[in-house]
C-alpha cells in the first residue's frame, strides 16, 4: 500500500469516529441547556451507527495495507523491526501531522452525516448551523478536542494491532516450518516414484508377474 493511500485512510478513520463520538456528546450538552435556549440539535444520533461503523471499515482497510507491506520484510518467528521498534504503522508525529486533515474531513463527515440524518427523519433539513449540535465555537472546539484525542489513541491502537497479526502470523509460520523439519516423508510414498534407468533390468526379468505369496 502506497503512503499516501495508507494516511488517506487513517485520516478517514479518524474522522469518522471522532465525529461519530463526539456529535453526541454536544447534541447531550445542547439538549440540556449547557449552551442556553438556542434551537441548536435536530434530537436525533441515527448516524453514529453508521459513521462507527464505516470508520471500523477504512481501519479494516488501513490494517490490511500494513500487514501487507510488513510481512515480505519479516522473518521467521519475528514482527519487523521497523514495525517493533519506530511504530512506522503510523508514527505519532505523523499522526499528530495529519491531524489538520483529519479535522478537516471530520467536520465534513459531520456536514454530511447530519444532512442526510436530517432529511431522513424529518424529510427536510434545517438549515443554519443545526449540523453542529451546539453553538458555532463551543462546538468547533470540542470536535477539535476529541479529535485530536482520537488521532492519538488511534494511531497507538493501530499500531498496537498491527504487531499483534504480524507476529501471529510469523508464529504460525515458524510453527509450520519446524513440523515440516520434523515430518520426514513417509517411506509408503517411495512406491510411488516411477522406477529409474538402473531398475529396469530387474524389472523385466520378471516379466510382469506379480510377487510370491505365502498360501495358508
Amino acid at each position: 500500500m502506497r503512503a499516501a493511500v495508507a494516511r488517506l485512510l487513517f485520516c478517514l478513520a479518524a474522522a469518522f469516529t471522532s465525529a461519530a463520538l463526539t456529535d453526541p456528546i454536544v447534541e447531550a450538552l445542547s439538549n440540556r441547556g449547557v449552551f442556553g435556549s438556542g434551537h441548536f440539535t435536530d434530537h436525533s444520533n441515527a448516524d453514529v451507527l453508521s459513521a462507527l461503523a464505516a470508520a471500523g471499515v477504512f481501519a479494516v482497510l488501513f490494517l490490511i495495507g500494513v500487514v501487507r507491506r510488513a510481512m515480505p520484510r519479516s522473518r521467521v518467528g519475528h514482527a519487523p523491526a521497523w514495525l517493533r521498534d519506530s511504530r512506522a504503522a503510523i508514527p505519532l508525529s505523523t499522526a499528530l501531522r495529519l491531524f489538520p486533515a483529519a479535522f478537516a474531513l471530520q467536520i465534513v463527515t459531520l456536514f454530511a452525516a447530519e444532512t442526510l440524518e436530517q432529511f431522513a427523519v424529518t424529510g427536510h433539513t434545517f438549515g443554519g448551523t443545526v449540523w453542529l449540535g451546539g453553538p458555532i465555537v463551543v462546538s468547533l472546539v470540542l470536535h477539535a478536542a476529541i479529535g485530536l484525542l482520537v488521532v492519538i489513541v488511534l494511531a497507538r491502537l493501530l499500531d498496537w494491532v498491527a504487531q499483534g497479526i504480524v507476529d501471529a502470523i510469523a508464529f504460525l509460520r515458524r510453527l509450520v516450518l519446524a513440523w515440516d523439519s520434523l515430518s520426514p516423508v513417509p517411506a509408503v510414498t517411495a512406491y510411488l516414484v516411477p522406477p529409474g534407468r538402473s531398475d529396469q533390468p530387474a524389472i523385466a526379468a520378471v516379466g510382469g508377474r506379480a510377487p510370491p505369496h505365502v498360501r495358508t
